[in-house]
């Protein structure tokens, strides 16, 4: 039996930048990922915090300035001349407001979010995301592909989510930090999140992927579909399951699969 924080031999869990983990339920999706080699990227309805990246607590900002940049950037876009007279003749700063609010809902949804975490020995992690124990975690090398993992950050836990002002045109950038930010009931999350421009599937590289730790109720069927799935997709990643019991600051694994 291995404990995590013994790293003096060729079968240790490395921690700490770069390597992060996801946690993954016991189900065919799960398979389907690591079969072929790509993460599930979920728009921010799907997430199971109403308060995350919440489109209601972005307000457009009332600058007259930047109204006016705003108003200037669709007028440029309309190319038909009557649409055009008519934009120009109807389209009031209230209007404007009106009609630019109700973009913001859409756009936030179609960023894709995938959850990981800095560290692998967390007792409410194992019991949420991989329905007690019965799933996986999956342990990557960010390093080993730097372009999908180019902009993982980690979530800033604070006592509220304040509204914020957002400037459209001149800080279109600035809207991402909505998806940073959780309350502190969060906290034991660890969470560095991944952020996409779209959802769905999104591939990684192979060889990114180090280590799948198995939870120790998983059922048997399901490890042998894991131990299949990576024997057969993957060339050099470990296959362990954690030996009971598990808790914070607290994990031992023992060896299924060592290629």
């Amino acid at each position: 039996m291995l404990n995590i924080f013994n790293q003096d031999h060729d079968l240790a869990i490395p921690m700490g930048i770069p390597h992060v983990f996801r946690f993954r339920p016991p189900n065919e999706n799960t398979i389907s990922e690591l079969k072929e080699h790509y993460i599930w990227f979920s728009d921010r309805d799907s997430l199971n915090d109403d308060l995350d990246s919440n489109p209601e607590f972005v307000q457009l900002s009332t600058d007259p300035k930047e109204q006016k940049l705003l108003y200037n950037t669709i007028a440029e876009h309309i190319l038909d001349p009557k649409t055009k007279a008519y934009f120009d003749k109807h389209m009031n700063t209230e209007r404007l407001q009106e009609f630019a609010s109700t973009k913001i809902k859409p756009f936030v949804s179609s960023f894709g979010i995938a959850c990981f975490t800095m560290y692998p020995m967390n007792e409410k992690l194992w019991d949420i995301y991989s329905e007690n124990n019965k799933g996986v975690c999956l342990h990557f090398d960010s390093s080993n592909d730097p372009k999908f993992f180019h902009n993982i950050l980690p979530m800033f836990y604070v006592s509220e989510i304040k509204e914020r002002e957002y400037s459209a045109i001149s800080q279109p950038n600035h809207i991402i930090d909505l998806f940073y930010k959780k309350t502190k009931k969060w906290s034991y999350e660890k969470e560095l999140r991944l952020l996409k421009d779209k959802t769905g599937r999104i591939s990684f590289k192979p060889s990114s992927l180090r280590n799948v730790l198995i939870g120790y109720d998983a059922e048997k069927g399901f490890i042998e579909a894991v131990l299949y799935t990576v024997k057969d997709n993957y060339k050099n990643v470990k296959v362990f399951q954690i030996v009971k019991p598990v808790s914070i600051g607290k994990l031992s694994y023992k060896p299924l699969y060592i290629p």
